[in-house]
């Protein structure tokens, strides 16, 4: 699974408030007739995280190993100043390279 927080693009600590509006802002950018596979990990994401009683589940129960492109998210956001190639930073965890 990958990580809500980065699907819907808040921090840990984030509220109820901004969740939701995570969530809309969201819907509004990727429509489910335009990109239903983004809108369906924006749904998973939300209902993930919803309420603050999910989003303690979530971090005390959630067991899934992050994605190396989910490490690199967030080891390195977009923007500048820029972060390695996502095939070369699977390549550097796996040891090659």
């Amino acid at each position: 699974m990958t990580d809500p927080y980065l699907t819907l693009g808040i921090p840990e600590g984030a509220d109820d408030a901004a969740v939701h509006a995570a969530y809309v802002e969201g819907i509004k950018r990727f429509p489910p007739e335009r990109d239903p596979q983004r809108f369906e990990a924006l749904r998973t994401a939300y209902e993930a995280l919803r309420t603050r009683r999910d989003r303690l589940a979530h971090a005390l129960f959630d067991t899934s190993a992050p994605t190396p492109q989910e490490i690199l998210d967030k080891a390195a956001p977009l923007g500048p100043p820029g972060r390695p190639d996502a095939a070369l930073f699977a390549a550097l965890l796996r040891g090659e390279g």
